[in-house]
């Protein structure tokens, strides 16, 4: 098993209680996350996901299965996932932790921490996937979600 732990921070430009909102529905994030390329509600609180995320230029689809563990209201939020690769042994679990703070009239600084273990073949190429394409997929993911309030 291989354990990884990620922390970042970033500004959106919009109020604290939209970035929350648009947080805490998965079918608008979703058009933010890079590679995901499929999206479907359970139940309030549960999601499935396909993602597609390319380690060295060999795509790698992840089917997953969120589920939102804590809200507090515009300040924050808890989800775990779990999934498998498709075709590649191996599994992972995480737990996303988002925090929320105004940063000015319009803006709002996001803290978040990726507690992230996996197994199986997932695991050797985790490096590889949590090195190469996380700061790009980071940097992808808060662009998009910019655009996203910039054309709302």
């Amino acid at each position: 098993m291989r354990k990884l732990k990620k922390t970042s921070q970033f500004i959106i430009n919009a109020k604290r209680e939209d970035v929350y909102s648009v947080f805490m529905d998965p079918m608008k994030l979703a058009v933010c996350i890079p590679g995901c390329k499929k999206i479907r509600g359970i139940s309030p609180t549960q999601y499935e996901a396909l993602v597609e995320v390319k380690v060295q230029f060999v795509p790698i689809k992840i089917q997953a299965r969120g589920e939102l563990k804590e809200a507090i209201e515009n300040e924050r939020i808890v989800v775990e996932m779990t999934g498998k690769p498709v075709g590649l042994a191996g599994s992972f679990s995480n737990t996303l932790t988002v925090t929320l703070q105004s940063d000015g009239s319009n803006k709002t600084k996001v803290d978040y921490e990726l507690d992230l273990k996996m197994t199986g073949k997932l695991a050797a190429i985790g490096d590889l996937i949590m090195k190469g394409s996380s700061s790009k997929n980071s940097t992808e993911f808060v662009k998009n979600v910019q655009e996203l309030f910039q054309h709302s």
